[in-house]
């Protein structure tokens, strides 16, 4: 899920991994980045002691924006800087049992053919597959989707605009509802139709729970609200219902738009 409107590494979908200080030293450089991975460590360690978010502290590590010949490098330099954190608030450094021997990260898993779900409810696999090829995205490519969810799905967007939640609620909610339908438009293709505002409306105040029709897409909501709820101190119990409330009114909206086979 990536936060808005605060520019910084892209959180959604990004797994810690650390892959020794030789690697990160290299995507470092390669990313633009003036520091050394001791450099890195040593800021982190401080980061962590003054309670500093994650978040805030990576892009510190860049006078620019930092350059990327493609989305794998940019994920596999936040995936090492993520690991070194975690390595970090563990007590550990950057070279305590660090691997020595580097596998290359595993390719992007194939999208399934889009269309091709059964059923109202996006599949294991098509979320799965969806939430790494958006995170794989340029930000050129994932805003030409943004802009294709606004189009296609305008109701919904005029259902969204008129929540008033606090910035850090809203931004999860939109993040979370626009990958959402992503998925389902890959499950459903030209059988997924507009979700309509009355009906979200109807279900607003009390959806069906997300983890009894989509349970896959509810593992996945969770797992990012984790994450959330690690990176923003204020992202507690209330402000995490909130936001399953409003995606279970999303997610029920477009499985209802769903048009099953004749």
């Amino acid at each position: 899920m990536t936060k808005r409107p605060r520019k910084g590494p892209p959180e959604s979908g990004i797994s810690p991994i650390y892959e020794g200080p030789e690697v990160l030293a290299a995507l470092l450089l390669k990313a633009g980045s003036p520091f050394d991975v001791e450099e890195v460590a040593a800021r982190f360690a401080a980061a962590i002691a003054g309670n500093e978010r994650r978040a805030a502290v990576i892009p510190s590590l860049f006078e620019e924006e930092p350059r990327f010949a493609s989305p794998e490098d940019a994920r596999r330099l936040y995936g090492n800087l993520f690991g070194l954190w975690g390595r970090i608030a563990e007590g550990r450094g950057p070279n305590d049992d660090a691997p020595e021997v580097v596998a290359e990260p595993p390719p992007l898993p194939p999208l399934p053919e889009r269309g091709t779900g059964a059923g109202s409810s996006p599949a294991s696999d098509v979320v799965d597959a969806v939430w790494r090829q958006l995170a794989a995205m340029s930000s050129r490519d994932r805003q030409r989707q943004r802009d294709r969810f606004s189009n296609v799905q305008p109701e919904l967007g005029a259902w969204l605009g008129e929540l008033s939640f606090p910035d850090s609620i809203l931004s999860a909610v939109l993040e979370l509802s626009f990958e959402t339908w992503a998925m389902f438009d890959q499950a459903f293709g030209e059988r997924l139709g507009i979700a309509e505002w009355e009906r979200l409306r109807s279900l607003e105040r009390e959806p069906p729970p997300l983890e009894a029709d989509h349970p896959a897409l509810a593992a996945y909501v969770s797992e990012q609200l984790d994450n959330l709820t690690d990176e923003d101190p204020n992202f507690g119990p209330q402000e995490r219902a909130q936001v399953e409330r409003a995606l279970a009114t999303v997610t029920a909206g477009l499985a209802g738009a769903v048009q099953q086979p004749s």
